[in-house]
């Protein structure tokens, strides 16, 4: 080596632009956990080089943190690999009994195999309520039935019973992220209470009915008004198959009418009172009112005569990861359960996706597992856990087809829409994000300025500050590693 490109290479090393950004990343660690606001919390941190497969950074990377949605991640890999990009989910039209001169002598079954999205008011690209009621009155139709005799039974039983994780919060029941899956979901089990708002404070909000109607639900409307524009403050409580759902909290003050989203305590009802309702309103007469088969004893031998499909699997999986839709990684959990082990429970569908990284060499020393969403604060999983996982799933693309662009995309969609927008994360990172109740959390995937291929998790749990706060702390953080260049 000539002493001239010795003392070129030597100058480099020793640059402060260089050695700044060797440390870049480190001191950004270091300025995060040594933040006033981070004094008693717990953070977990692990960022893997995916080419190389080494460790490049880590904070307590073995230490069991609460993820809160990057939960999803593990969930929705997992099932995109054991179902494949292509599965459907199907929902069936059956009856039993006979047809006879247009009229059904028998029951008309609403049958479910744990579709998440039937209905669901989010997802584009799929048939809305209306769409649907027009499809099922004119199947029914189709079938020669112009009146049923019969009841309308809403049919879940291809899942247990158990439609919530018994560690999810009494305060999350009720309301709209915490709906129960069932083996028959409508409209993501979501309903809309209506209220007129109040224009004193003295006065609580009106309570007006729910939309669409739930069956035999009495709604205790305890509701407070808050400030003006102070925002929906109001929680719902109640439980799975209650018939009572009370809400609390405030609204603002105004003059205006208000929705607040609460979660069908009977999924099963929920849907089978629709479809009777669509049924009726398009002139097919049926006499007596829904039931489901929790409390009716089905027959046997039925005639199918439509199955309507869910879109496919990666799509849903795409929906979830940028949308982080909780019914739906617990749908996911137990149709694993009930493909791979013949129970579809909650418990079946973690114990079969245990046994699916523990095949591929993940540690689940530490990995405590609730449910599929996160939603549970129960959950446990290191954040060297999270990144290994993620590692593996971006090398092996024969097992998770084009996964990565199932994720959120910094600066650009989902919940990650705007996350590092004009900066180095924008389209260079792919991942999912958590938050709850002093929790925050992110993984997934980050491209380096030097084109490093980073495969992380960052997890906090306990901090003492804003949300937003928390959010741009963990930003500087992420930027970190976009900017790393070793």
């Amino acid at each position: 080596m000539s002493n001239k490109f010795s003392f070129f290479f030597c100058f480099l090393l020793l640059s402060p632009s260089f050695i700044l950004g060797q440390n870049r990343l480190e001191m950004a660690l270091k300025e995060f956990e040594q933040a006033p606001e981070l004094r008693y919390a717990s953070i977990g941190f692990a960022a893997i080089d995916i080419d190389k497969n080494e460790l490049i950074a880590s904070r307590n990377p073995e230490q069991s943190l609460i993820t809160a949605s990057t939960m999803k991640a593990i969930t929705t890999s997992t099932t995109l690999a054991l179902l494949g990009a292509n599965h459907r989910f199907a929902t069936y039209l059956e009856y039993d009994g006979y047809i006879k001169d247009g009229v059904l002598h028998g029951n008309l079954y609403f049958k479910g195999t744990g579709d998440p999205c039937l209905g669901s008011p989010y997802m584009e690209d799929i048939p809305s309520l209306d769409d649907l009621a027009n499809e099922f009155c004119e199947a029914v139709r189709k079938a020669g039935i112009q009146k049923i005799t019969g009841l309308i039974i809403g049919d879940g039983s291809y899942y247990d019973n158990s439609i919530m994780v018994p560690t999810w919060q009494w305060m999350d029941m009720g309301n709209h992220y915490g709906a129960g899956v069932s083996g028959l979901n409508l409209h993501d089990n979501l309903f809309y209470m209506r209220f007129q708002l109040s224009a004193s404070q003295s006065r609580g909000p009106k309570f007006l009915g729910c939309e669409p109607e739930v069956p035999g639900l009495e709604v205790i409307n305890e509701l407070e008004t808050g400030k003006p524009r102070s925002g929906d403050q109001s929680y719902i409580y109640t439980a799975p198959y209650h018939p009572q759902a009370w809400i609390r909290g405030s609204l603002p003050q105004g003059s205006k009418k208000f929705r607040v989203k609460g979660a069908a305590p009977n999924p099963e009802l929920f849907a089978a009172h629709w479809l009777w309702r669509s049924l009726n309103a398009q002139g097919i007469r049926c006499l007596r009112q829904p039931v489901t088969h929790r409390n009716y004893k089905m027959a046997e031998k039925r005639r199918r005569f439509h199955t309507h499909y869910s879109p496919p699997l990666a799509q849903i999986i795409q929906h979830v990861n940028e949308a982080s839709r909780n019914l739906y990684c617990e749908s996911f959990l137990k149709t694993l359960g009930k493909k791979f082990k013949q129970e579809a429970s909650t418990e079946a569908g973690i114990g079969v996706l245990m046994d699916f990284w523990q095949k591929r060499g993940v540690s689940t020393k530490g990995f405590f597992m609730q449910d599929g969403s996160g939603l549970s604060a129960r959950n446990g999983v290191p954040a060297k856990t999270m990144a290994q996982i993620m590692r593996k799933v971006y090398i092996d693309q024969k097992s998770f087809p084009n996964f990565y662009n199932l994720l959120a995309v910094a600066g650009k969609t989902g919940t990650f829409k705007y996350l590092g927008r004009k900066t180095a994360l924008e389209e260079n990172l792919h991942g999912k994000g958590g938050s709850m109740n002093r929790v925050r959390s992110y993984t997934g995937y980050i491209k380096s300025r030097s084109g490093r291929r980073i495969a992380f998790s960052i997890i906090v749990n306990n901090y003492n500050c804003a949300s937003w706060t928390i959010r741009k702390k963990l930003e500087k953080v992420l930027l970190a590693m976009a900017e790393y260049n070793q």
